[in-house]
């Protein structure tokens, strides 16, 4: 017969099930250590697509600090990420340090950077244009074979195809070539732009050209090809033939028809490497 009592048993049964009880809720509450990292995991995650948006803003040092906090917090650290500290007015003042230009260099301005740069070599080359005209050729002008005016992007010198032509032909004239000789030595000195326009009348050709395109074309082509020789560089020139659909006055006479048959050659304001960057980029 044992001498253990009832109650004892009792009581003994009682605390081992107590202690089966509290192991179970003890381990019922891991999931909270899990959930937590999870969470931390994932607000790291955003926070360095966060990071990933000021790179692309060319914040460099802001994602610099960003990041270095996210990392720290990665830790199972339960000290919160504050955005607040990283975005500091530092930053703002690198952004503008960048923006600003510096003082102490001396980069040479362009063009369009310096408007009174332009302005003053615009009104050199004209002078020069002027001046050369004036000297050299002050004849043709007073009989309107020759005039230069000036509009907001161009310098314009018009020659009249009787000075520079035959009737109907393309090949230029002694006097022709002597006065595209003079214009070359002005233009070969600069880097402007030149488009040679052809005009013509509006009567149809009667020799072997089959339109006024095509004559307009080939005349200047011709006050091209003496410009080229005369030294001026053949990436800022280029020809356009433009027939009679750009007349001056009305083709209702034959002094109106004269005044329409010519060439001009239309100088651009800005200087350029070459013509197509000047017109296309």
């Amino acid at each position: 017969m044992s001498n253990d009592k009832p109650g004892s048993r009792y009581r003994s049964r009682r605390r081992r099930h107590l202690g089966v009880r509290n192991d179970t809720n003890q381990n019922k509450d891991r999931w909270i250590l899990s959930y937590a990292d999870f969470i931390t995991l994932l607000f790291a995650f955003f926070v360095a697509l966060y990071s990933i948006s000021l790179k692309n803003q060319g914040d460099s040092k802001l994602l610099t600090e960003t990041l270095e906090g996210v990392l720290e917090a990665v830790q199972l650290s339960v000290k919160p990420i504050n955005i607040g500290q990283v975005t500091t007015g530092e930053a703002e003042d690198d952004v503008f340090q960048e923006l600003t230009p510096d003082r102490d260099s001396n980069p040479i301005p362009s063009p369009k950077q310096n408007p009174k740069t332009v302005l003053k070599k615009e009104l050199k080359v004209v002078q020069e244009l002027n001046q050369m005209i004036l000297t050299h050729m002050g004849e043709y002008q007073q009989n309107g074979l020759i005039s230069i005016n000036e509009s907001e992007l161009w310098i314009e010198i018009e020659l009249k195809a009787g000075l520079l032509f035959s009737s109907g032909e393309f090949e230029l004239t002694n006097e022709a070539v002597a006065v595209l000789i003079s214009i070359s030595q002005v233009l070969n000195r600069y880097s402007y732009p030149v488009v040679v326009e052809g005009h013509t009348d509006d009567l149809p050709v009667n020799n072997f050209y089959t339109s006024n395109w095509q004559l307009s074309s080939a005349r200047a082509s011709s006050v091209v090809d003496e410009l080229i020789n005369g030294g001026v560089n053949p990436k800022l020139i280029a020809v356009m033939g433009l027939s009679s659909e750009k007349p001056k006055v009305r083709n209702n006479s034959d002094f109106s028809r004269a005044r329409n048959r010519r060439v001009t050659l239309k100088i651009g304001k800005i200087e350029a490497e070459n013509l197509y960057d000047y017109l296309f980029e």
